[in-house]
Protein backbone atom coordinates (compact mmCIF):
# COMPACT_ATOMS: atom_id res chain seq x y z
CA UNK A 1 0.00 0.00 0.00
CA UNK A 2 1.28 3.19 -1.03
CA UNK A 3 2.31 6.34 1.57
CA UNK A 4 0.18 9.05 0.17
CA UNK A 5 0.84 12.74 0.96
CA UNK A 6 -1.49 15.05 0.12
CA UNK A 7 -1.06 19.48 0.86
CA UNK A 8 -3.79 20.98 2.75
CA UNK A 9 -3.18 24.87 2.97
CA UNK A 10 0.21 26.76 2.59
CA UNK A 11 0.73 29.89 4.51
CA UNK A 12 3.63 32.03 4.35
CA UNK A 13 4.95 35.19 5.78
CA UNK A 14 7.63 37.58 4.65
CA UNK A 15 8.68 34.26 2.34
CA UNK A 16 11.36 35.14 0.05
CA UNK A 17 9.17 38.26 -0.75
CA UNK A 18 5.73 37.05 -0.27
CA UNK A 19 4.82 39.21 2.63
CA UNK A 20 1.69 36.93 3.52
CA UNK A 21 0.13 34.56 1.57
CA UNK A 22 -1.97 31.42 1.40
CA UNK A 23 -2.48 28.20 -0.83
CA UNK A 24 -5.47 26.10 -0.53
CA UNK A 25 -4.61 23.32 -2.55
CA UNK A 26 -6.92 21.11 -5.03
CA UNK A 27 -5.88 18.18 -7.31
CA UNK A 28 -4.48 20.82 -9.58
CA UNK A 29 -2.73 23.78 -7.93
CA UNK A 30 -2.16 26.49 -11.38
CA UNK A 31 0.07 29.43 -9.97
CA UNK A 32 0.40 32.04 -12.86
CA UNK A 33 1.68 35.19 -13.18
CA UNK A 34 5.03 37.45 -14.10
CA UNK A 35 8.37 36.98 -13.34
CA UNK A 36 8.98 37.80 -9.93
CA UNK A 37 5.47 37.36 -8.26
CA UNK A 38 6.47 34.28 -6.06
CA UNK A 39 5.64 30.83 -7.99
CA UNK A 40 8.90 29.74 -7.43
CA UNK A 41 8.75 31.25 -3.88
CA UNK A 42 5.54 29.06 -2.94
CA UNK A 43 7.15 25.99 -4.44
CA UNK A 44 10.07 26.06 -2.73
CA UNK A 45 8.34 26.70 0.70
CA UNK A 46 7.38 22.85 0.88
CA UNK A 47 10.84 21.46 0.95
CA UNK A 48 12.12 24.57 2.74
CA UNK A 49 9.75 23.14 5.85
CA UNK A 50 11.13 20.14 5.98
CA UNK A 51 14.73 20.37 5.58
CA UNK A 52 15.24 23.81 5.13
CA UNK A 53 16.56 23.51 1.45
CA UNK A 54 15.27 25.27 -1.71
CA UNK A 55 13.62 22.93 -4.67
CA UNK A 56 17.08 21.31 -5.47
CA UNK A 57 18.14 20.18 -2.01
CA UNK A 58 20.82 23.34 -1.26
CA UNK A 59 20.85 25.14 2.01
CA UNK A 60 18.31 28.06 1.40
CA UNK A 61 17.18 30.95 3.56
CA UNK A 62 13.75 33.00 2.43
CA UNK A 63 14.52 35.94 4.37
CA UNK A 64 13.78 39.02 2.54
CA UNK A 65 16.28 41.53 1.53
CA UNK A 66 14.01 44.22 0.30
CA UNK A 67 12.18 45.01 3.23
CA UNK A 68 12.61 45.47 7.16
CA UNK A 69 10.47 42.15 8.86
CA UNK A 70 10.31 40.54 12.18
CA UNK A 71 9.73 36.87 11.51
CA UNK A 72 9.96 34.50 8.26
CA UNK A 73 7.46 31.80 8.63
CA UNK A 74 6.22 29.05 6.45
CA UNK A 75 3.37 26.95 7.81
CA UNK A 76 2.06 23.55 5.57
CA UNK A 77 -1.05 21.75 6.43
CA UNK A 78 -0.91 18.21 5.04
CA UNK A 79 -3.12 15.21 4.82
CA UNK A 80 -0.25 11.50 5.40
CA UNK A 81 -2.29 8.74 5.47
CA UNK A 82 -5.94 10.52 6.40
CA UNK A 83 -3.94 11.81 8.93
CA UNK A 84 -4.08 15.63 9.28
CA UNK A 85 -0.58 17.18 10.58
CA UNK A 86 0.76 20.60 9.96
CA UNK A 87 4.71 21.59 9.75
CA UNK A 88 5.83 24.89 10.68
CA UNK A 89 9.44 26.22 10.21
CA UNK A 90 10.06 29.76 11.40
CA UNK A 91 13.28 32.19 11.26
CA UNK A 92 12.52 34.66 14.60
CA UNK A 93 15.59 36.75 14.10
CA UNK A 94 18.66 34.46 14.50
CA UNK A 95 16.52 31.55 15.32
CA UNK A 96 15.03 28.73 13.52
CA UNK A 97 11.95 27.57 15.13
CA UNK A 98 10.31 24.09 14.62
CA UNK A 99 6.60 23.53 14.70
CA UNK A 100 4.33 20.62 14.86
CA UNK A 101 0.52 21.14 15.04
CA UNK A 102 1.04 24.39 16.94
CA UNK A 103 3.62 22.67 19.45
CA UNK A 104 7.50 23.94 19.26
CA UNK A 105 9.77 20.67 18.77
CA UNK A 106 13.33 20.47 18.77
CA UNK A 107 15.32 20.26 15.61
CA UNK A 108 16.25 16.54 16.06
CA UNK A 109 12.44 15.83 16.97
CA UNK A 110 11.39 17.40 14.04
CA UNK A 111 13.49 16.10 11.40
CA UNK A 112 12.28 12.84 12.88
CA UNK A 113 8.89 13.46 12.29
CA UNK A 114 9.87 14.43 8.74
CA UNK A 115 11.89 11.15 8.06
CA UNK A 116 8.78 8.86 9.31
CA UNK A 117 6.88 10.21 6.23
CA UNK A 118 9.87 10.29 3.71
CA UNK A 119 13.38 10.99 3.08
CA UNK A 120 15.13 13.93 1.80
CA UNK A 121 16.05 12.27 -2.05
CA UNK A 122 12.93 10.51 -2.18
CA UNK A 123 10.26 13.62 -1.19
CA UNK A 124 12.35 16.04 -4.22
CA UNK A 125 12.36 13.63 -6.60
CA UNK A 126 9.04 12.89 -6.79
CA UNK A 127 7.96 16.86 -5.84
CA UNK A 128 10.80 18.10 -8.16
CA UNK A 129 11.34 16.31 -10.95
CA UNK A 130 14.30 18.46 -11.85
CA UNK A 131 15.71 17.48 -8.67
CA UNK A 132 16.82 14.05 -9.42
CA UNK A 133 19.07 15.22 -12.49
CA UNK A 134 21.34 17.61 -10.25
CA UNK A 135 22.68 14.72 -8.18
CA UNK A 136 25.67 12.89 -8.32
CA UNK A 137 25.50 10.03 -10.68
CA UNK A 138 26.38 7.66 -8.15
CA UNK A 139 23.23 9.12 -5.84
CA UNK A 140 21.00 8.98 -9.37
CA UNK A 141 22.02 5.07 -9.33
CA UNK A 142 21.26 4.76 -5.43
CA UNK A 143 18.04 6.34 -5.46
CA UNK A 144 16.85 4.10 -9.04
CA UNK A 145 18.29 0.92 -7.85
CA UNK A 146 16.96 1.18 -3.86
CA UNK A 147 13.54 -0.51 -4.80
CA UNK A 148 14.90 -2.53 -7.28
CA UNK A 149 15.25 -6.21 -6.50
CA UNK A 150 18.22 -7.98 -8.94
CA UNK A 151 17.96 -10.64 -10.99
CA UNK A 152 18.23 -14.23 -8.61
CA UNK A 153 21.17 -16.20 -9.44
CA UNK A 154 19.16 -18.65 -11.21
CA UNK A 155 18.25 -16.76 -13.68
CA UNK A 156 21.63 -14.75 -14.02
CA UNK A 157 23.39 -19.16 -14.33
CA UNK A 158 20.77 -20.14 -16.64
CA UNK A 159 20.94 -16.41 -19.13
CA UNK A 160 24.74 -16.65 -18.95
CA UNK A 161 24.32 -20.27 -20.59
CA UNK A 162 21.68 -19.75 -23.23
CA UNK A 163 21.80 -20.71 -26.39
CA UNK A 164 19.23 -19.85 -28.17
CA UNK A 165 16.27 -17.43 -27.41
CA UNK A 166 13.80 -19.98 -27.60
CA UNK A 167 14.85 -21.55 -24.69
CA UNK A 168 12.95 -21.40 -21.65
CA UNK A 169 14.87 -20.38 -18.36
CA UNK A 170 14.35 -23.61 -16.48
CA UNK A 171 14.99 -26.19 -19.55
CA UNK A 172 18.47 -24.45 -20.09
CA UNK A 173 21.48 -26.77 -19.26
CA UNK A 174 24.00 -24.80 -17.02
CA UNK A 175 27.79 -24.36 -19.02
CA UNK A 176 30.63 -25.48 -17.30
CA UNK A 177 31.04 -21.48 -15.87
CA UNK A 178 27.75 -21.59 -14.15
CA UNK A 179 27.75 -24.77 -13.28
CA UNK A 180 31.25 -24.12 -11.57
CA UNK A 181 30.00 -21.16 -10.21
CA UNK A 182 26.07 -22.58 -8.90
CA UNK A 183 28.75 -24.63 -6.69
CA UNK A 184 30.82 -22.73 -5.38
CA UNK A 185 28.27 -19.82 -4.60
CA UNK A 186 26.86 -22.87 -1.92
CA UNK A 187 29.43 -21.64 0.67
CA UNK A 188 31.14 -18.47 -0.53
CA UNK A 189 30.07 -15.19 -2.05
CA UNK A 190 30.98 -13.72 -5.76
CA UNK A 191 32.89 -11.11 -3.49
CA UNK A 192 34.64 -13.74 -1.32
CA UNK A 193 35.43 -15.68 -4.55
CA UNK A 194 36.87 -12.94 -6.56
CA UNK A 195 38.83 -11.94 -2.83
CA UNK A 196 40.32 -15.12 -2.53
CA UNK A 197 41.11 -15.65 -6.35
CA UNK A 198 41.99 -12.30 -6.75
CA UNK A 199 42.96 -9.96 -4.08
CA UNK A 200 46.14 -8.50 -3.04
CA UNK A 201 46.68 -11.79 -2.00
CA UNK A 202 45.06 -13.80 -3.77
CA UNK A 203 45.50 -17.81 -5.66
CA UNK A 204 46.03 -15.83 -9.17
CA UNK A 205 48.71 -13.97 -8.07
CA UNK A 206 50.03 -17.21 -5.79
CA UNK A 207 49.95 -19.22 -8.71
CA UNK A 208 51.56 -17.16 -11.05
CA UNK A 209 54.21 -16.81 -9.21
CA UNK A 210 54.71 -20.39 -8.40
CA UNK A 211 54.76 -20.94 -12.01
CA UNK A 212 57.19 -19.00 -12.51
CA UNK A 213 59.30 -20.44 -9.96
CA UNK A 214 58.41 -23.85 -11.44
CA UNK A 215 59.32 -23.73 -14.95
CA UNK A 216 62.83 -22.24 -13.54
CA UNK A 217 63.14 -24.82 -11.26
CA UNK A 218 62.32 -27.17 -14.03
CA UNK A 219 65.02 -25.17 -16.25
CA UNK A 220 67.54 -25.67 -13.96
CA UNK A 221 67.38 -28.92 -12.79
CA UNK A 222 66.84 -30.00 -16.91
CA UNK A 223 70.26 -28.74 -17.09
CA UNK A 224 72.02 -30.10 -14.68
CA UNK A 225 70.56 -33.45 -16.24
CA UNK A 226 71.73 -32.71 -19.70
CA UNK A 227 75.71 -32.58 -18.43
CA UNK A 228 75.34 -35.74 -17.06
CA UNK A 229 76.57 -38.86 -19.04
CA UNK A 230 73.91 -40.41 -21.84
CA UNK A 231 71.90 -42.87 -20.14
CA UNK A 232 73.41 -46.73 -20.17
CA UNK A 233 71.25 -49.01 -21.99
CA UNK A 234 72.44 -52.28 -19.44
CA UNK A 235 73.56 -50.64 -16.27
CA UNK A 236 73.76 -54.49 -14.81
CA UNK A 237 76.50 -55.35 -17.08
CA UNK A 238 78.25 -52.29 -15.59
CA UNK A 239 78.36 -53.66 -12.40
CA UNK A 240 79.03 -57.45 -13.65
CA UNK A 241 82.29 -55.41 -15.03
CA UNK A 242 82.51 -53.94 -11.80
CA UNK A 243 82.65 -57.31 -10.12
CA UNK A 244 85.18 -58.82 -12.42
CA UNK A 245 87.80 -55.90 -12.44
CA UNK A 246 87.56 -56.31 -8.72
CA UNK A 247 88.55 -60.08 -8.33
CA UNK A 248 91.30 -58.98 -11.12
CA UNK A 249 92.52 -56.73 -8.71
CA UNK A 250 92.06 -58.35 -5.74
CA UNK A 251 94.54 -61.49 -7.19
CA UNK A 252 96.92 -59.02 -8.65
CA UNK A 253 97.03 -57.59 -5.35
CA UNK A 254 97.83 -60.66 -3.43
CA UNK A 255 100.41 -61.62 -5.86
CA UNK A 256 101.73 -58.39 -5.30
CA UNK A 257 101.65 -59.44 -1.35
CA UNK A 258 103.37 -62.15 -1.75
CA UNK A 259 105.88 -60.81 -3.80
CA UNK A 260 106.59 -57.91 -1.13
CA UNK A 261 106.78 -60.75 1.89
CA UNK A 262 109.93 -62.37 -0.42
CA UNK A 263 111.17 -59.04 -0.98
CA UNK A 264 110.75 -57.98 2.26
CA UNK A 265 113.01 -61.43 3.92
CA UNK A 266 115.56 -60.97 1.35
CA UNK A 267 116.03 -57.20 2.42
CA UNK A 268 116.10 -58.94 5.80
CA UNK A 269 118.67 -61.56 5.14
CA UNK A 270 120.80 -58.35 3.26
CA UNK A 271 120.51 -56.37 6.20
CA UNK A 272 121.11 -59.29 8.53
CA UNK A 273 124.55 -60.56 5.86
CA UNK A 274 125.90 -56.51 6.34
CA UNK A 275 125.52 -57.03 10.03
CA UNK A 276 127.24 -60.49 9.94
CA UNK A 277 129.98 -58.70 7.35
CA UNK A 278 130.75 -56.22 10.25
CA UNK A 279 130.80 -58.70 13.28
CA UNK A 280 133.46 -60.99 11.13
CA UNK A 281 135.62 -57.81 10.75
CA UNK A 282 135.38 -56.75 14.43
CA UNK A 283 136.19 -60.42 15.27
CA UNK A 284 139.20 -60.28 13.55
CA UNK A 285 140.29 -56.96 14.30
CA UNK A 286 139.83 -58.02 18.17
CA UNK A 287 141.90 -60.99 17.31
CA UNK A 288 144.67 -59.52 15.39
CA UNK A 289 145.23 -56.76 18.18
CA UNK A 290 145.72 -60.16 20.63
CA UNK A 291 148.02 -62.11 18.36
CA UNK A 292 150.29 -58.70 18.15
CA UNK A 293 150.77 -58.30 21.57
CA UNK A 294 153.99 -58.98 22.67
CA UNK A 295 154.86 -60.67 25.98
CA UNK A 296 157.36 -58.28 28.38
CA UNK A 297 160.04 -60.53 30.59
CA UNK A 298 159.67 -57.68 32.73
CA UNK A 299 156.73 -56.28 35.20
CA UNK A 300 155.05 -53.51 33.42
CA UNK A 301 153.95 -51.63 36.54
CA UNK A 302 157.45 -52.25 39.02
CA UNK A 303 159.72 -53.10 36.07
CA UNK A 304 161.10 -56.21 37.83
CA UNK A 305 161.96 -59.05 35.49
CA UNK A 306 159.56 -62.24 35.33
CA UNK A 307 160.62 -65.81 35.58
CA UNK A 308 160.14 -68.15 33.06
CA UNK A 309 156.86 -69.51 35.00
CA UNK A 310 155.40 -66.04 34.66
CA UNK A 311 156.67 -65.60 31.34
CA UNK A 312 155.08 -69.20 30.54
CA UNK A 313 151.67 -68.08 31.71
CA UNK A 314 151.40 -64.85 30.32
CA UNK A 315 152.07 -66.93 27.12
CA UNK A 316 149.59 -69.48 27.32
CA UNK A 317 147.06 -66.68 28.67
CA UNK A 318 148.01 -64.95 25.15
CA UNK A 319 147.25 -68.09 23.72
CA UNK A 320 144.09 -68.80 25.01
CA UNK A 321 142.75 -65.41 24.30
CA UNK A 322 143.70 -65.72 20.85
CA UNK A 323 141.89 -69.57 20.64
CA UNK A 324 138.84 -67.84 21.93
CA UNK A 325 138.79 -64.96 19.47
CA UNK A 326 139.38 -67.69 16.28
CA UNK A 327 136.79 -69.59 17.33
CA UNK A 328 134.29 -66.73 17.73
CA UNK A 329 134.99 -65.40 14.52
CA UNK A 330 134.70 -68.69 12.87
CA UNK A 331 131.35 -68.98 13.92
CA UNK A 332 131.15 -65.47 12.82
CA UNK A 333 132.13 -66.01 9.15
CA UNK A 334 129.58 -69.55 9.32
CA UNK A 335 126.58 -67.66 10.45
CA UNK A 336 127.82 -65.01 7.75
CA UNK A 337 127.97 -68.23 5.16
CA UNK A 338 125.05 -69.35 5.88
CA UNK A 339 123.37 -65.48 5.37
CA UNK A 340 125.05 -65.59 2.11
CA UNK A 341 123.76 -68.88 0.95
CA UNK A 342 120.26 -68.06 2.09
CA UNK A 343 120.32 -64.95 0.44
CA UNK A 344 121.94 -66.99 -2.83
CA UNK A 345 118.52 -68.68 -2.77
CA UNK A 346 116.47 -65.67 -2.92
CA UNK A 347 115.91 -64.03 -5.94
CA UNK A 348 114.08 -60.43 -5.86
CA UNK A 349 110.41 -60.21 -7.53
CA UNK A 350 109.86 -57.35 -9.66
CA UNK A 351 106.17 -56.34 -9.06
CA UNK A 352 106.10 -53.15 -11.15
CA UNK A 353 104.48 -54.52 -13.90
CA UNK A 354 101.78 -55.97 -11.98
CA UNK A 355 101.55 -52.59 -10.28
CA UNK A 356 101.19 -50.91 -13.07
CA UNK A 357 98.40 -53.97 -14.82
CA UNK A 358 96.76 -52.96 -11.31
CA UNK A 359 96.30 -49.39 -11.69
CA UNK A 360 95.52 -49.66 -15.12
CA UNK A 361 92.20 -51.86 -13.78
CA UNK A 362 91.56 -49.93 -10.93
CA UNK A 363 91.46 -46.92 -13.35
CA UNK A 364 88.54 -48.84 -15.63
CA UNK A 365 86.70 -49.77 -12.44
CA UNK A 366 86.82 -46.24 -11.22
CA UNK A 367 85.64 -45.27 -14.79
CA UNK A 368 82.82 -47.51 -14.69
CA UNK A 369 81.79 -46.69 -11.14
CA UNK A 370 81.61 -43.15 -11.70
CA UNK A 371 79.49 -44.17 -14.83
CA UNK A 372 77.00 -45.70 -12.48
CA UNK A 373 77.22 -43.16 -9.72
CA UNK A 374 76.63 -41.00 -12.57
CA UNK A 375 73.25 -42.72 -13.68
CA UNK A 376 71.96 -43.43 -10.05
CA UNK A 377 72.55 -39.25 -10.32
CA UNK A 378 70.96 -39.30 -13.63
CA UNK A 379 67.75 -41.22 -12.00
CA UNK A 380 67.76 -39.03 -9.17
CA UNK A 381 67.64 -35.50 -11.01
CA UNK A 382 65.45 -37.36 -13.33
CA UNK A 383 62.90 -37.75 -10.36
CA UNK A 384 63.14 -34.42 -9.50
CA UNK A 385 62.89 -33.06 -13.51
CA UNK A 386 59.54 -35.42 -13.73
CA UNK A 387 58.42 -33.84 -9.93
CA UNK A 388 59.17 -30.60 -11.34
CA UNK A 389 57.41 -30.94 -14.53
CA UNK A 390 54.58 -32.21 -13.01
CA UNK A 391 54.43 -28.96 -10.02
CA UNK A 392 54.51 -27.21 -12.91
CA UNK A 393 51.38 -28.69 -14.88
CA UNK A 394 49.36 -28.41 -11.62
CA UNK A 395 50.08 -24.94 -10.83
CA UNK A 396 49.56 -24.13 -14.20
CA UNK A 397 46.52 -26.49 -13.78
CA UNK A 398 45.51 -24.67 -10.57
CA UNK A 399 46.19 -21.44 -12.07
CA UNK A 400 43.83 -22.01 -15.38
CA UNK A 401 41.30 -22.92 -12.86
CA UNK A 402 41.23 -19.81 -10.91
CA UNK A 403 41.59 -17.83 -13.96
CA UNK A 404 38.03 -20.02 -15.29
CA UNK A 405 36.59 -19.03 -11.80
CA UNK A 406 37.53 -14.99 -12.47
CA UNK A 407 36.59 -15.22 -16.06
CA UNK A 408 33.17 -17.36 -14.80
CA UNK A 409 32.26 -14.14 -12.36
CA UNK A 410 32.90 -11.44 -14.85
CA UNK A 411 30.50 -13.49 -16.90
CA UNK A 412 28.21 -13.54 -14.41
CA UNK A 413 28.41 -10.09 -12.77
CA UNK A 414 28.52 -8.62 -17.08
CA UNK A 415 24.94 -11.13 -17.63
CA UNK A 416 23.61 -9.69 -14.01
CA UNK A 417 24.83 -6.12 -15.73
CA UNK A 418 22.62 -6.76 -18.68
CA UNK A 419 19.73 -8.35 -16.61
CA UNK A 420 19.99 -5.46 -14.22
CA UNK A 421 20.13 -2.98 -16.80
CA UNK A 422 17.00 -4.58 -18.99
CA UNK A 423 14.75 -4.77 -16.18
CA UNK A 424 15.45 -0.89 -14.66
CA UNK A 425 15.26 0.26 -18.92
CA UNK A 426 11.80 -1.65 -19.44
CA UNK A 427 10.71 0.71 -16.91
CA UNK A 428 10.90 3.77 -19.00
CA UNK A 429 9.90 4.65 -22.13
CA UNK A 430 11.33 7.46 -23.91
CA UNK A 431 14.59 7.51 -21.57
CA UNK A 432 17.69 5.59 -21.95
CA UNK A 433 19.59 4.48 -18.95
CA UNK A 434 22.88 3.38 -18.67
CA UNK A 435 23.77 1.41 -15.10
CA UNK A 436 27.07 0.20 -15.87
CA UNK A 437 30.32 0.90 -18.07
CA UNK A 438 32.45 -1.47 -19.20
CA UNK A 439 36.33 -1.51 -18.84
CA UNK A 440 38.43 -3.29 -21.39
CA UNK A 441 41.37 -3.12 -19.48
CA UNK A 442 39.63 -5.31 -16.75
CA UNK A 443 37.34 -6.45 -18.71
CA UNK A 444 34.86 -6.25 -16.03
CA UNK A 445 31.41 -3.77 -15.92
CA UNK A 446 32.13 -1.24 -13.30
CA UNK A 447 28.86 0.60 -11.96
CA UNK A 448 28.02 3.53 -13.63
CA UNK A 449 24.73 6.13 -14.50
CA UNK A 450 23.78 7.80 -16.78
CA UNK A 451 20.16 8.96 -18.54
CA UNK A 452 19.71 10.39 -21.96
CA UNK A 453 16.63 10.53 -24.35
CA UNK A 454 16.48 10.20 -27.78
CA UNK A 455 20.08 9.85 -27.69
CA UNK A 456 20.61 12.94 -25.92
CA UNK A 457 22.08 13.75 -22.01
CA UNK A 458 19.71 15.50 -19.68
CA UNK A 459 22.12 18.84 -19.68
CA UNK A 460 21.09 19.05 -23.11
CA UNK A 461 17.22 18.83 -23.40
CA UNK A 462 15.43 21.88 -23.86
CA UNK A 463 13.18 23.25 -21.01
CA UNK A 464 10.15 21.09 -22.26
CA UNK A 465 11.66 18.36 -22.76
CA UNK A 466 13.77 18.44 -19.18
CA UNK A 467 10.35 18.66 -18.17
CA UNK A 468 9.26 15.33 -19.89
CA UNK A 469 12.21 13.06 -18.61
CA UNK A 470 11.82 14.24 -15.01
CA UNK A 471 7.29 13.43 -15.51
CA UNK A 472 8.55 10.05 -16.84
CA UNK A 473 11.19 9.25 -14.03
CA UNK A 474 8.85 10.56 -11.23
CA UNK A 475 6.47 8.19 -12.50
CA UNK A 476 9.11 5.20 -12.19
CA UNK A 477 10.41 6.23 -8.76
CA UNK A 478 6.64 6.45 -7.81
CA UNK A 479 5.64 3.16 -9.02
CA UNK A 480 9.33 1.79 -6.99
CA UNK A 481 9.02 3.78 -3.72
CA UNK A 482 5.13 3.40 -2.90
CA UNK A 483 5.17 7.20 -2.14
CA UNK A 484 2.85 9.66 -3.16
CA UNK A 485 3.23 13.42 -3.22
CA UNK A 486 2.42 16.53 -4.94
CA UNK A 487 4.37 17.02 -8.07
CA UNK A 488 5.41 20.45 -8.56
CA UNK A 489 6.20 21.65 -12.13
CA UNK A 490 7.59 25.13 -12.90
CA UNK A 491 7.85 26.97 -15.84
CA UNK A 492 4.78 24.41 -17.22
CA UNK A 493 4.36 26.80 -20.02
CA UNK A 494 7.75 25.38 -21.84
CA UNK A 495 6.17 21.67 -21.82
CA UNK A 496 3.33 21.15 -24.37
CA UNK A 497 3.13 17.20 -23.44
CA UNK A 498 0.68 15.69 -21.43
CA UNK A 499 1.12 15.76 -17.93
CA UNK A 500 0.06 12.26 -16.04
CA UNK A 501 0.92 12.14 -12.44
CA UNK A 502 -0.16 10.43 -9.66
CA UNK A 503 -2.06 12.72 -7.54
CA UNK A 504 -1.85 16.47 -6.83
CA UNK A 505 -0.51 18.88 -9.57
CA UNK A 506 0.78 22.17 -8.84
CA UNK A 507 1.98 23.81 -11.92
CA UNK A 508 4.24 27.43 -12.39
CA UNK A 509 3.10 29.29 -15.41
CA UNK A 510 4.64 32.78 -16.67
CA UNK A 511 2.16 35.48 -17.59
CA UNK A 512 3.28 38.68 -18.86
CA UNK A 513 1.77 41.26 -17.19
CA UNK A 514 -0.35 39.89 -14.56
CA UNK A 515 -0.31 39.24 -11.09
CA UNK A 516 0.04 36.21 -8.91
CA UNK A 517 -3.36 34.43 -9.49
CA UNK A 518 -3.62 30.82 -7.60
CA UNK A 519 -6.74 28.64 -9.07
CA UNK A 520 -7.22 25.26 -8.04
CA UNK A 521 -9.05 22.76 -9.18
CA UNK A 522 -10.50 19.05 -8.11
CA UNK A 523 -10.92 15.98 -10.18
CA UNK A 524 -14.57 14.40 -10.03
CA UNK A 525 -14.03 11.39 -7.53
Amino acid sequence: MAKRIRFIRLEVENFAGLRERAVEYGDITRLTGKNGQGKTSIGTAPPWIFFGTDLFGKTYSPAPTNYEYDVVRARLTLDADGEEITFERDLDGGDTVYIIDGTPKSATKFKEAVAEMFTKEDFLSLYNPSFFFTQHWTKQREQIMKNTIPPVKSEVLGEMSRTSPDQKLKDIPLNPAATKLRELTKKATLDDLVEQHSGKNGLKTKLEKKHIADQSRTKTLKEQLDRLPDPVENPEELKSETTELAEKIQKINEQIEAANEINQRRNAVNSALAAAQKQVESAKDRYMKVFNESIEDSCPACKRPLDEDAVKAVTESKEKRKEELRKEHADLVKNRKELEAELAGMEEVDVSDLWNEMRELERKRDDIEDIIVAQKQRQALKAEVDAAKQSEVDTLASLKETIFILDAIKAYRAKEAELQAAKVQSLFTSLQIRLFNYVKTTGEHEPFFSIQMDGKDYSSLSVGEKIEAGLELTEVLFKQSDLIVPTFLDGIGEYTGKVVVYDQLITGRAVPDQELKIETEFAVR
